[in-house]
């Protein structure tokens, strides 16, 4: 009797990506996601043209849009802190929802005022509100989670924020093209509409964050008192300047020190971009602990470093040789960046009682608004003027920060410990 041939074993279909599913966007944490894409895609829109818009449609001097920038930047990173305190106190929801409305509000006065103080005025209030609303989102976010959901969320959070970004550039740079104030005041229409939108749908369908007043706790600022956390913030802000080295640092480099073609500068931005968005995740998954986020950021400071090194290679270099150098450069700053990101997320979470986390991203997040604030100006002295020399000083300040990172958090987590003996 002949044997009966194997059945073939069934398989199983292929399990989908979460976010092609309705039950995930039907998350607590769906309509942060949501909303982050939104309001990236008008942002980085927005970004793209919003100095021609200034200068050419209003007619500011540059000057003028210089001073505005700086104030504004000032104040941003001012109103982080106070504004998480609040958000622990009355709710975190209610405070991302606020901001969401007053930023709104302050676009759409763009397209009405022509006063210089009254644009000061709002351009003040909407850099502060755009600064804030990350921290206040991370506090949500961490208020809705716990785990290792909480760093996933927030990962994922960046990436959809850096996917928007991007998609959104491309418009900002269709309406540059134009360059019309027609298109510039619908741009502002549709940007400050949707931060009204935004701020309803997250009203809407985001569940309440337990406050203080919920719990009918009174008590002073904590981070104030927590002196390994705010040399975190700083140590966190010099490795920001990674930022502010991308744009407008390179850049600057590209056109000033080199005889690279300009697109190669989309080929940087390109590879940045997409790096963030298919690791990100992968990256802050290290980080989930304090202990890992400190060697995350020992490591970034490292990479950032070597990244530096890679663009003085580039110094008057041509032809497809520059070419290669500022791709190497840009893959090895993608690394840099990405354990950045990760080590900021897992030593800011990680290290906030439970009950603070709007009052320590508030203030964890004066360290960016800080470097981004300084960066344009520093970057131009390192890499403009000082050239290969300001590559090296700039690898140095990037290695400080990170060796510095990785002791300052075992010094908290040493300090933590401490503190639960004593208890």
């Amino acid at each position: 009797m002949a044997e009966e041939a194997p059945r073939p074993l069934p398989t199983r279909p292929p399990r989908r990506p979460g976010w092609t599913t309705t039950e995930w966007w039907n998350q607590p944490v769906g309509p942060i996601y949501l909303v982050g894409l939104v309001l990236s895609l008008g942002r980085g829109a927005w970004f793209t043209c919003w100095a021609m818009f200034f200068i050419r449609s209003v007619g500011l001097s540059t000057a003028e849009f210089g001073i505005g920038v700086t104030a504004a930047g000032i104040v941003g990173m001012i109103v982080g802190g106070p504004l998480g305190y609040l958000a622990d106190r009355i709710g975190a929801r209610e405070v991302l929802v606020g901001l969401g409305v007053i930023q709104g509000a302050a676009i759409l006065s763009y397209t009405v005022v022509h006063d210089f103080w009254l644009i000061l005025l709002a351009t003040c209030i909407m850099t502060a509100a755009e600064r804030s609303a990350p921290g206040i989102r991370i506090a949500v976010i961490s208020g809705l989670t716990t785990g290792e959901d909480r760093m996933t969320s927030i990962s994922t959070a960046r990436v959809f924020t850096q996917v928007g970004v991007v998609v959104g550039a491309l418009v900002g740079g269709f309406v540059l093209s134009l360059d019309t104030r027609a298109g510039y005041l619908i741009l502002l229409g549709v940007y400050g509409g949707l931060h009204i939108l935004c701020a309803m749908l997250l009203a809407l369908r985001l569940p309440h964050v337990e406050s203080l007043a919920d719990r009918r706790v009174k008590r002073r600022a904590l981070v104030l008192r927590d002196r390994p956390f705010l040399v975190l913030t700083g140590l966190h802000g010099v490795l920001a300047l990674s930022w502010g080295m991308i744009d407008p640092g390179v850049p600057l480099w590209i056109s000033h020190h080199t005889h690279a073609p300009l697109w190669i500068w989309a080929v940087v931005v390109g590879i940045s971009a997409t790096g963030t968005v298919l690791f990100q995740n992968r990256v802050s998954r290290r980080g989930a602990t304090v202990p890992g986020a400190a060697r995350l950021g020992l490591w970034s400071g490292l990479a950032l470093a070597a990244a530096c090194l890679v663009f003085a290679g580039s110094y008057h270099g041509s032809g497809a040789t520059v070419i290669t150098v500022l791709v190497v450069a840009t893959m090895v700053y993608l690394v840099g960046e990405l354990l950045f990101v990760a080590s900021g997320f897992g030593l800011s979470v990680g290290l906030t009682p439970e009950n603070a986390h709007g009052e320590y991203q508030g203030t964890f997040g004066i360290g960016q608004a800080t470097a981004m604030m300084l960066a344009p100006g520093i970057m131009t002295v390192l890499l403009v003027e000082w050239a290969v020399v300001g590559w090296f000083v700039l690898a140095g300040l990037y290695i400080a920060g990170g060796v510095g990172t990785y002791f300052a958090g075992r010094w908290a987590l040493a300090g933590r410990a401490a503190g639960r003996e004593r208890v």
